[in-house]
C-alpha cells in the first residue's frame, strides 16, 4: 500500500511537472515563433548508440518550425574552437540515420573548461549568431555545459546551452533526467551476444566464455546483462572495492565457479567482466595513477 502511494505521488509530481514545462515551451514557442533560429550542434565524449540520430530529432523540429538553420561543428569541440562546421541537411544526413557512431560530424578533444576554450566557444557562437549550442555527451559533458553556461552568462552571450545525455555507462541519474541514449540499446544488443555463447557452451560443453563489457568504471552494464542473461558468474566492480578484495581473491573466486561446476560435470559456462575492474583493485588504482 505504501509503494502504491509513493508512485502514485510520484506520478502526480510529474505529470505537474510535465504542465509546468509543456507551459513554459508554448511560451517560448509563441515568443519565438517568428525569429530566425541558429542551432549547432556538437558531439562529446565516448561514441554512444543514438547519439548520431539527435541530428533526425533537430532536423525534424527545423521541417516543424521552418525558420531555422542547423550547424553542426567537425571533430567535435575543435570544430567549435575553430568555426569548422558544415550546415545540417536532410539529404547528407540521410545515409547516417538510425545508424550507430558520431561520424556524420566526428568528435575530438572533450573538454571546454579552459579559460581560452570558453573565450573561443564564445568568439564562435557570436560570430554565428548561434540561438543555441546542443552538446551531446555523458557525465563530463554535463559539467562542461555548466562551465559554459555560466561563462555565457557572465559574458552577457545570448546563446542557450543545451544538453543530450548520451552514455553507455548508465551513470547518469537525475529527476528530470529519464534516461540517457545509448544504455538500453547497447545492453539488449550484449545480452542478445551472451545469450548466443550460452547457448554455444550449453551445446558445446566444452567451453568458457569470459565476457568483459563495456561501462568504464560503473559496473551498471554488466549487471544489466546479467538480469537479462543469467550467466555463471557476474563480477561487479562495487562489490569488490566493498569487500577489499584483491586479484588473487578474485581469481580464486572465479576458480571456485568453474571447479564446483567441473564436480556436477559442467565443463562450460560464461563469466561477466565490467570493463573498469581493474581499476577498482587498490594495488592497480594506485599503479594506474602513477603510470598516468
Amino acid at each position: 500500500m505504501e509503494i502504491h502511494d509513493e508512485l502514485l505521488t510520484n506520478y502526480r509530481y510529474f505529470n505537474d511537472l510535465d504542465d509546468d514545462v509543456n507551459e513554459i515551451n508554448r511560451e517560448l514557442i509563441v515568443r519565438d515563433k517568428n525569429k530566425n533560429l541558429k542551432i549547432g550542434l556538437v558531439f562529446m565524449g565516448k561514441q554512444s548508440p543514438g547519439g548520431q540520430n539527435v541530428v533526425d530529432g533537430l532536423l525534424r523540429y527545423q521541417e516543424q518550425r521552418g525558420n531555422v538553420e542547423l550547424i553542426g561543428f567537425k571533430d567535435g569541440v575543435r570544430g567549435l574552437f575553430e568555426s569548422k562546421y558544415i550546415l545540417i541537411q536532410r539529404e547528407t544526413y540521410a545515409n547516417f540515420n538510425n545508424l550507430g557512431g558520431y561520424d556524420y560530424l566526428g568528435r575530438g578533444a572533450d573538454s571546454v573548461r579552459t579559460k581560452q576554450e570558453l573565450e573561443s566557444t564564445v568568439e564562435t557562437c557570436r560570430k554565428l549568431g548561434l540561438s543555441g549550442l546542443v552538446l551531446v555527451g555523458a557525465t563530463s559533458t554535463l559539467t562542461d555545459a555548466v562551465y559554459l553556461a555560466n561563462y555565457f552568462n557572465e559574458e552577457k552571450c545570448s546563446t542557450r546551452v543545451i544538453v543530450v545525455p548520451a552514455s553507455v555507462d548508465g551513470n547518469i541519474h537525475h529527476k528530470y533526467v529519464q534516461t540517457a541514449i545509448g544504455f538500453d540499446t547497447c545492453s539488449k544488443f550484449y545480452s542478445q551476444l551472451i545469450g548466443n555463447m550460452l547457448t554455444d557452451s550449453a551445446s558445446a560443453i566444452k567451453y568458457w566464455y569470459f565476457i568483459r563489457l563495456m561501462g568504464n568504471q560503473p559496473s551498471h552494464m554488466a549487471l544489466e546483462c546479467a538480469l537479462k542473461t543469467c550467466p555463471n558468474m557476474v563480477l561487479i566492480s562495487e562489490e569488490t572495492v566493498d569487500r577489499k578484495e584483491t586479484l588473487r581473491d578474485i581469481v580464486n573466486n572465479i576458480c571456485e565457479v568453474i571447479v564446483d561446476r567441473a564436480k556436477d560435470k559442467k565443463n562450460y559456462g560464461a563469466i561477466l567482466i565490467p570493463e573498469g575492474l581493474i581499476s577498482q583493485i587498490a594495488s592497480f588504482d594506485q599503479m594506474i595513477i602513477e603510470l598516468n
